[in-house]
């Protein structure tokens, strides 16, 4: 595995290296705590593609014993490309356990499924069914979406996610409604990124009301609508980004996004001063690109359905984790970030395996990372406490900081000896400065630092955020 950026295990390196603790909590980093799940919780109902309502479900985890009536939260979406899976499927149970563990509140929740199918693949569809079955692979023929027909099913998707974030934050007792984050794997991460992201004034034009599906619903279609052909050919408009489940109390803000295996169908979502990203990404991933392309476009030609070839032109360009990365490192202003890529071989059997799954201990790693770096958030700025006689008021303000930091120290004169670390325990800048004085950040890369102030043998860590 190669690690971009930090591990926790660079993090404690780090700790050793400037021989000071940042708090004495662990702001909601450590699995201490057995996790009690409640299942199948109603957060609201919304219409779905087929024009039928749909009950939304959501299963929420929540640590024993840990005696917190302020705690940060996280609402998961699962994958299945839009078309399939549940709130149950092992990588959402695994990571809501994990998070849930650590002290937050987790949920992962269930949200509109489906789209129309192309009526003009409908030929192609029925060999591609039939060949998809010699090869073992389930109903490839309902990955034929019909035009617009993929980012009205995300938006759909993203209006659910925003409703279950106010469900959370208006209705559930112990939450921290301002440390709300949003996260998901492949399809629902694509959805977290559009929660985290998309603006009203961003909603794409295909949200608008679009021409009704042309021809009915073939044959080859009926097995993927859960009523068969008893489908509204309507396509009405979508109405506001936020949704309309659950408003009137707290907005759908979140602080951070987690995003595994997803990706952006517009970068400009993405503006300055936005919450803050964790992504994991296999760098060979062959159903959702890591850098830019067709989902599903260099799966079919390895898993031998060439039957099924027109897939990725019925899809929009998406730009996964790696692409993400390479625009926010050109980003001015960019949100603090931190990126994973793995390394996965191109497999044998891609039918079987796609560089498209995480294994539990991966998961794990995977929360232990985010909740690292979203620590700097939850928790304050904290020191190890003064010594007799010392400052108890330093401050590094902004924070997080897109292009300088200036120290505060209330009636203090002296230089001090300050540097900055990244988290893989690289110094990255060291300067001398006394209170009043900027220090220039603009050219580090958006992240979590960690500043150590010393003076006259008194030292003091402190924790920042930069491109924040």
């Amino acid at each position: 595995m190669i690690l971009i950026y930090f591990s926790r295990a660079s993090f404690f390196t780090l700790l050793s290296i400037v021989a000071l603790g940042l708090c004495a909590q662990d702001c909601y980093t450590t699995p201490n705590f057995e996790v009690w799940v409640e299942k199948d919780v109603p957060y609201g109902q919304a219409v779905t593609y087929c024009g039928l309502n749909q009950n939304l479900l959501m299963d929420i985890y929540r640590p024993i014993g840990d005696g917190n009536p302020s705690r940060p939260a996280i609402v998961l979406l699962h994958g299945g490309a839009f078309l399939e899976g549940d709130k149950g499927t092992y990588d959402m149970v695994e990571t809501a356990r994990s998070f849930a563990s650590r002290g937050y509140l987790a949920v992962s929740i269930n949200y509109r499924l489906g789209f129309h199918k192309s009526v003009f693949y409908a030929n192609e569809a029925t060999n591609c069914a039939l060949f998809g079955a010699l090869a073992g692979v389930s109903n490839p023929q309902c990955l034929y979406a019909y035009d617009k027909e993929i980012m009205r099913s995300l938006y759909r998707g993203m209006q659910d996610a925003r409703g279950a974030i106010r469900f959370v934050k208006n209705q559930l007792d112990s939450v921290d409604v301002g440390h709300v984050f949003v996260g998901g794997g492949s399809a629902g991460g694509f959805i977290a990124l559009a929660v985290g992201y998309m603006s009203e004034d961003e909603a794409p034009e295909e949200a608008g009301a679009q021409a009704a599906v042309f021809g009915g619903i073939p044959f080859a279609y009926w097995g993927c609508h859960a009523n068969g052909a008893q489908c509204s050919l309507e396509r009405p408009a979508l109405g506001a980004a936020q949704g309309t489940l659950n408003l009137g109390g707290h907005d759908a803000s979140v602080r951070g996004v987690l995003n595994i295996f997803g990706g952006l169908l517009d970068l400009s979502w993405i503006d300055e001063g936005e919450p803050l990203l964790y992504a994991y990404h296999q760098n060979n991933d062959l159903v959702s690109p890591c850098n830019i392309g067709k989902p599903f476009a260099a799966l079919l030609p390895q898993c031998a359905l060439n039957n099924c070839a027109s897939i990725p032109n019925t899809w929009p360009e998406s730009f996964g984790s790696c692409a993400i990365q390479g625009y926010l490192d050109t980003l001015a202003g960019a949100p603090a970030y931190e990126v994973w890529i793995d390394e996965c071989p191109l497999p044998a059997f891609p039918c079987n395996y796609s560089c498209h799954e995480v294994d539990i201990p991966t998961i794990n790693q995977i929360v232990d990372n985010t909740s690292l770096f979203w620590s700097s958030l939850i928790c304050p700025v904290g020191t190890e406490g003064p010594d007799p006689g010392q400052p108890d008021d330093i401050r590094l303000l902004p924070n997080p900081a897109r292009a300088e930091l200036q120290l505060f120290i209330p009636n203090d004169h002296n230089l001090w000896e300050v540097e900055l670390f990244n988290l893989a325990g690289q110094r990255v800048l060291r300067t001398r400065m006394g209170s009043g004085e900027t220090l220039d950040v603009s050219g580090l890369r958006a992240g979590f630092y960690l500043v150590k102030l010393e003076h006259g043998g008194y030292s003091v860590v402190k924790k920042v955020v930069v491109g924040g």
